[in-house]
């Protein structure tokens, strides 16, 4: 099966629509702690609103002790507090704020103008806070399944390249000895020069054959993941000199069905979302978009038939 057969294969299997993989659904192990800091940083907002009601100079000295002690407890387990948040409102960092007194004072004078306070502080919303930054996980959850995949299939993980070659099935994260100097070291081969030496994500033995794989997740469409799309396609144009050494393109997420999938339902799905999101930035149509995308990938495989454009079925089919 050469790449473009098999990225047929992978149109006629495309990504389910919820892949446990990505998903964080469990509380936070230190939900309580942040929710004791939110508590202890609202006490100490709800005392200086009462001090601003009245005017002497001891007042001025207790507010004094009041913002270091804001300041310390901004340190660790504040991100996810109410005023955490409006300290990012105002273009600034929790870590920035704690270091900073005047500017401290000053985020916290345009707190108490802005924002309602009262003493309640809910478990469930810090909950949702940390729920919206689990996007960040999705990098490293990416590697963690195709690796899991991979050992289900009696591949081994090593960091060593002595035991890599070694072995008929093996797979390594690039670090240890597969760094990019370590690839050019040890395999005698230059990846990343088309894509400004970015690191991939995973390298793969199977036999002779060599695959050096970066893994995107995309749910949706817009200027960033526009980006990450070129960068899965950048990979696609080098061409490695020596033939058992394959480039290989991961994406899964519902960015794939966009690009590939057959089901017209559900494509029309997508499309819909993008279109009323506007959701591409720099004035292209996102269709027209998405269509460029689909033939430089095509074009890509076609000049480099060694190496590959998959989703999760490709993936499973390839190794």
């Amino acid at each position: 099966m050469n790449n473009l057969q098999l990225l047929k294969h992978c149109s006629n299997h495309p990504e389910p629509v919820l892949d446990e993989s990505y998903m964080f659904i469990e509380k936070h192990k230190d939900l309580s702690l942040y929710a004791k800091k939110t508590q202890e940083i609202k006490n100490q907002l709800i005392t200086l609103k009462e001090l601003n009601k009245q005017k002497s100079k001891e007042v001025k000295k207790v507010e004094k002790n009041i913002y270091h002690n804001l300041a310390i407890l901004l340190e660790k387990n504040a991100q996810f507090s109410e005023f955490g948040c409006f300290i990012n409102a105002c273009d600034a960092t929790v870590e920035v704020a704690s270091k900073n007194l005047q500017a401290l004072e000053k985020i916290t004078k345009l707190y108490l103008e802005k924002r309602d306070l009262n003493d309640i502080v809910p478990g469930e919303w810090i909950q949702a806070l940390i729920d919206k930054t689990s996007s960040r996980k999705k990098g490293q959850a990416g590697e963690e399944k195709l690796i899991k995949i991979l050992k289900s299939k009696g591949y081994l993980y090593t960091e060593k390249f002595e035991t890599f070659i070694k072995n008929k099935k093996s797979v390594s994260k690039f670090k240890g000895d597969f760094t990019l100097n370590g690839i050019l070291k040890n395999f005698k081969v230059q990846i990343g020069k088309d894509s400004q030496n970015k690191k991939m994500d995973l390298c793969v033995k199977n036999g002779k054959d060599i695959y050096f794989l970066e893994a995107k997740h995309i749910s949706i469409s817009g200027g960033a993941q526009n980006k990450q799309i070129k960068e899965l396609i950048d990979i696609l144009k080098n061409k490695l000199v020596n033939s058992k050494f394959h480039q290989v393109s991961f994406l899964d997420g519902a960015y794939f069905n966009l690009l590939f999938s057959k089901n017209l339902k559900l494509k029309n799905a997508i499309k819909k979302s993008i279109l009323k999101n506007n959701e591409f930035d720099d004035g292209e149509s996102p269709l027209n978009k998405i269509e460029s995308q689909k033939v430089d990938i095509n074009n890509a495989l076609k000049l480099n038939t060694g190496n590959f454009f998959i989703n999760t079925a490709g993936f499973n089919k390839l190794f």
